[in-house]
């Protein structure tokens, strides 16, 4: 038997990673805990519930983690990182459990207020929404702005792989002609 201590609270909830390497415990304390399994040492603690966190569970392919709280949200976590990925965008109720589909695009939680609710989490799926919503791609600026501060980037990296397919670039700036010095 092995022993995995650190919370301050009791602990609600705990699941493996789908490789077995990883342990999640979500806790009265509102934190998360990721443990290494073979060691048995803490590798990282999520922070970001304001109340007890009542459920967690590893997406199939083990790159993100989904927490329920009696706060009322969810949050998802990049485990490599314990970078909050995305919270819930409606308030729900007091969430007890959550769980990804085999296919890791839906997150199913269920509540205190007796629902189950469904929820897309498929990047793929989202930023094509975006591209129908906004009907364009990302300019040179802002791209520097949220990306990356070097233009080239946008030419060499951005036109391989445009968030927009299907959608235009914005062309690249032409240079102006100096003008010619009056006689």
């Amino acid at each position: 038997m092995r022993e995995f201590k650190g919370h301050t609270w009791s602990m609600y909830s705990v699941a493996f990673s789908p490789d077995g390497k990883t342990l999640a415990s979500g806790s009265g304390d509102r934190t998360i805990l990721l443990w290494d399994v073979a060691s048995g040492q803490r590798v990282r603690e999520l922070k970001g519930h304001t109340w007890s966190v009542s459920s967690v569970a590893f997406s199939p392919d083990g790159k993100t983690l989904a927490s329920g709280s009696g706060d009322h949200t969810i949050l998802l976590w990049d485990v490599t990182s314990g970078e909050r990925l995305r919270e819930s965008e409606e308030p729900t109720g007091s969430v007890l459990s959550v769980a990804f589909s085999p296919d890791g695009k839906t997150l199913a939680s269920g509540s205190l207020d007796k629902t189950i609710l469904l929820w897309d989490v498929d990047l793929e799926s989202w930023q094509r929404r975006a591209c129908r919503i906004v009907n364009r791609n990302l300019t040179r600026a802002e791209w520097a702005q949220y990306f990356d501060r070097d233009p080239v980037t946008y030419d060499t990296m951005f036109d391989k792989n445009p968030t927009c397919p299907s959608l235009p670039l914005e062309p690249a700036a032409t240079p102006t002609p100096a003008a010619s010095p009056t006689p």
